[in-house]
């Protein structure tokens, strides 16, 4: 493998944009995983700025002004496009990095089906809760107790689901061929890539 830069090993999963086989190093994992919390904090930071500028045009009225839902939405929207865009090759290169440490994909796969498990059930709680109150029948918080609690159950578990899939993104890839395609830092000696 070459020496790649940092910005070099933060595009390469740009450059793989769909591959979910083979492997990926650690470099190429954790230099995009910066690339993109650089690049949401600064889309946050500046959609922030605007849409605080677009408030204190308007601080004497109490309405939103236009400028200001303009900025929610422009921005918004463009938010939510850039985190599809880049939704596809962040999940590429998670699994390839589990695959690095030959371990299967559906590790990051598990996680996703469990979090859609634990939307279905907590939007069913708080749906149960808005039922409940709108027909004015008893405690709404006592509607949907136990559905509660094991939704919250779920995201602990979740939790430290999520702190076991970080561990299995910092260990270190086995060296030479697995399963899943050859070592991301080829046949080199290892004192040559981190030397």
């Amino acid at each position: 493998m070459d020496n790649l830069s940092p910005i070099a090993w933060a595009l390469r999963p740009l450059k793989r944009y769909a591959e979910f086989s083979g492997r990926s190093s650690r470099a190429e994992f954790w230099w995009f995983f910066l690339f993109m919390m650089i690049l949401y904090a600064v889309m946050y930071f500046f959609f922030i700025g605007s849409l605080m500028s677009a408030a204190m045009t308007q601080a004497d009225t109490e309405a939103p002004s236009v400028g200001v839902l303009g900025a929610v939405g422009i921005f918004g929207i463009f938010m939510i496009l850039v985190w599809l865009a880049l939704l596809v090759p962040s999940i590429a290169v998670g699994v390839r990095r589990l695959h690095d440490t030959n371990r299967s994909g559906w590790w990051l796969g598990g996680y996703f089906l469990l979090y859609a498990v634990y939307l279905a059930m907590l939007f069913g709680s708080i749906g149960s809760m808005m039922t409940s109150a709108a027909a004015g029948t008893g405690d709404p918080s006592q509607a949907a107790g136990g559905m509660f609690g094991l939704t919250m159950v779920l995201g602990l578990l979740m939790f430290v689901y999520a702190i076991t899939l970080i561990v299995f993104y910092c260990l270190p890839g086995t060296t030479g061929p697995n399963r899943y395609g050859d070592d991301p830092y080829g046949t080199k000696d290892l004192d040559q890539v981190f030397g």
